[in-house]
């Protein structure tokens, strides 16, 4: 095996981004008991934050000791400069949401994510725990170390979305919460 599969990976960017969630929930937990005072409640909190940092801070050195392993075993060449230079960064598109009567359409792909997740109820999406990229979907406070977000109404919306995993998440999301809905891809 060469590098790890797909699966596995996304599987430890689900424990990275679970890992950052609780550890952003213990903290909130310890301002509020120090506030109150309760100073043995946040040295108890502090611990099992620490706890979490080393288990992930563990985790993160065994794949870098797996990949650096394997790393010389790698069949797939490098992008050279040359390709790069001809790159272009034009937007492939956008996609259209169909909601019962309501048509959702934004120039971006992220704003028409969040437009469809506002529509199906933050509550109501939120209690789904999703994650999109690796990180949680919604959240009480901002994700730290994403640029992607958006505050709407005390939520803060991870907008790290492609067309792909726009798709897959808003699809999932209709079926969960059995509310029919249709995708169109826009293409340019």
């Amino acid at each position: 095996m060469k590098t790890l599969p797909e699966t596995v990976t996304m599987k430890f960017n689900e424990l990275f981004g679970a890992v950052h969630y609780a550890t952003d929930d213990l903290k909130m937990a310890g301002a509020e008991a120090n506030l109150v005072g309760d100073f043995s409640k946040v040295t108890a909190i502090n611990d099992t934050c620490r706890a979490l940092q080393d288990l992930e801070a563990e985790v993160r050195l065994v794949l870098k000791k797996y990949n650096s392993k394997h790393k010389n075993r790698l069949s797939v060449k490098p992008a050279s400069s040359k390709n790069l230079s001809n790159r272009t960064r034009k937007s492939g598109g956008h996609f259209r949401v169909i909601l019962s009567n309501a048509v959702i359409e934004n120039k971006t792909i992220a704003d028409t994510f969040v437009e469809t997740v506002k529509i199906f109820g933050l509550e109501r999406v939120a209690k789904l725990n999703k994650l999109v990229s690796g990180a949680p979907l919604l959240a009480k406070s901002p994700i730290n170390g994403y640029q992607s977000q958006r505050q709407i109404d005390n939520w803060y919306i991870n907008t790290h979305v492609n067309k792909q995993i726009a798709y897959k998440a808003l699809g999932d999301i209709g079926k969960e919460l059995n509310i029919p809905i249709q995708i169109e891809i826009v293409e340019r």
